[in-house]
């Protein structure tokens, strides 16, 4: 093979690795509450993105849950949108520490 032929398929594979590991980086999948509330020290001080059902909400903080697993979601002044209630399933995207508290910077709601 060319010079010429063997550095552009090196460059192609170095793009392509290069375009996998930024996707899988910036990537975040959602996290059952169950999957954080059973290992808390492995999100600690993370932002994560948890989807589950919310519980004892009436206008401030509130839980989400997922059968016996609750998180504790703080809305630290956040602006909360107006279909959220209790029952829903939503995702709560925040910083998370060990001690099963979600500082929330973003929450999203099913559309209906």
């Amino acid at each position: 093979m060319k010079k010429s032929k063997i550095i552009a398929i090196i460059g192609i594979v170095a793009s392509i690795s290069i375009i996998i590991v930024l996707v899988s980086i910036n990537s975040r999948p959602y996290l059952n509450v169950s999957q954080v509330a059973s290992n808390p020290s492995r999100y600690n001080n993370r932002e994560i993105q948890v989807i589950g059902i919310v519980e004892g909400f009436s206008g401030g903080n509130f839980n989400l849950t997922e059968n016996e697993y609750s998180i504790l979601i703080d809305l630290n002044g956040i602006p909360v949108p107006s279909d959220l209630d209790n029952g829903i399933k939503v995702v709560v995207t925040g910083i998370f520490n060990s001690s099963l508290i979600l500082v929330a910077s973003q929450i999203l709601t099913q559309c209906s």
